[in-house]
Protein backbone atom coordinates (compact mmCIF):
# COMPACT_ATOMS: atom_id res chain seq x y z
CA UNK A 1 0.00 0.00 0.00
CA UNK A 2 1.18 3.45 -0.29
CA UNK A 3 2.34 5.77 2.17
CA UNK A 4 -0.62 8.11 2.91
CA UNK A 5 0.80 11.99 2.52
CA UNK A 6 -0.48 14.49 5.04
CA UNK A 7 -2.79 17.04 4.19
CA UNK A 8 -1.23 20.80 5.53
CA UNK A 9 -3.55 22.27 7.98
CA UNK A 10 -5.68 24.82 6.72
CA UNK A 11 -4.65 28.50 7.77
CA UNK A 12 -6.81 31.32 8.30
CA UNK A 13 -6.82 34.12 5.53
CA UNK A 14 -4.52 36.94 6.49
CA UNK A 15 -6.54 39.66 7.01
CA UNK A 16 -6.12 43.06 5.24
CA UNK A 17 -5.78 46.41 6.92
CA UNK A 18 -8.82 48.71 6.53
CA UNK A 19 -8.30 51.17 3.70
CA UNK A 20 -8.04 54.52 4.50
CA UNK A 21 -8.59 57.73 2.49
CA UNK A 22 -11.67 58.22 0.20
CA UNK A 23 -13.00 55.01 -1.39
CA UNK A 24 -14.62 57.76 -3.89
CA UNK A 25 -14.43 61.10 -5.46
CA UNK A 26 -17.31 63.45 -6.02
CA UNK A 27 -17.73 65.44 -8.87
CA UNK A 28 -20.29 69.00 -9.36
CA UNK A 29 -21.23 70.37 -12.23
CA UNK A 30 -21.85 73.74 -11.10
CA UNK A 31 -23.44 75.14 -14.47
CA UNK A 32 -26.27 71.71 -13.99
CA UNK A 33 -27.04 72.32 -10.37
CA UNK A 34 -30.19 74.76 -8.81
CA UNK A 35 -29.11 74.61 -5.11
CA UNK A 36 -31.66 72.49 -3.93
CA UNK A 37 -29.67 71.30 -0.98
CA UNK A 38 -31.08 67.58 -1.70
CA UNK A 39 -27.01 65.93 -2.11
CA UNK A 40 -25.88 67.66 1.18
CA UNK A 41 -29.01 66.34 3.37
CA UNK A 42 -28.73 62.33 1.76
CA UNK A 43 -24.66 62.36 2.10
CA UNK A 44 -24.27 60.27 5.30
CA UNK A 45 -20.21 61.07 5.86
CA UNK A 46 -20.77 64.85 5.49
CA UNK A 47 -19.03 65.12 2.56
CA UNK A 48 -20.43 68.01 1.13
CA UNK A 49 -21.93 71.44 2.43
CA UNK A 50 -23.68 74.35 1.93
CA UNK A 51 -23.47 77.71 3.19
CA UNK A 52 -26.56 80.51 2.89
CA UNK A 53 -24.86 82.59 0.75
CA UNK A 54 -23.77 79.22 -1.94
CA UNK A 55 -25.70 78.64 -4.88
CA UNK A 56 -23.60 75.56 -5.60
CA UNK A 57 -22.14 72.63 -2.61
CA UNK A 58 -19.29 72.74 -2.22
CA UNK A 59 -16.67 69.87 -1.44
CA UNK A 60 -15.64 70.16 2.64
CA UNK A 61 -14.16 66.74 3.03
CA UNK A 62 -13.51 64.31 -0.11
CA UNK A 63 -11.13 61.73 2.38
CA UNK A 64 -14.57 60.65 3.79
CA UNK A 65 -16.46 60.02 0.40
CA UNK A 66 -17.44 56.23 0.93
CA UNK A 67 -18.78 56.46 -2.57
CA UNK A 68 -22.29 55.40 -1.70
CA UNK A 69 -23.81 57.13 -4.46
CA UNK A 70 -26.27 58.51 -2.27
CA UNK A 71 -26.02 62.07 -3.82
CA UNK A 72 -25.69 61.09 -7.28
CA UNK A 73 -29.05 59.08 -7.37
CA UNK A 74 -31.06 61.53 -5.19
CA UNK A 75 -29.84 64.69 -6.98
CA UNK A 76 -32.61 65.67 -9.36
CA UNK A 77 -30.22 67.62 -12.44
CA UNK A 78 -27.79 65.17 -12.79
CA UNK A 79 -25.29 67.86 -11.28
CA UNK A 80 -23.32 65.41 -9.48
CA UNK A 81 -21.43 62.36 -10.01
CA UNK A 82 -19.13 59.99 -7.61
CA UNK A 83 -16.37 58.18 -9.65
CA UNK A 84 -15.52 55.05 -7.37
CA UNK A 85 -11.89 55.05 -6.72
CA UNK A 86 -9.69 51.38 -6.31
Amino acid sequence: MPEAIPHPKPTAPASLPPKKGPRGEVIIYAKWCKGCHICVDFCPPRVLAMDADEEVPRIIAPEKCTACHFCDTHCPDLALVVRKLD
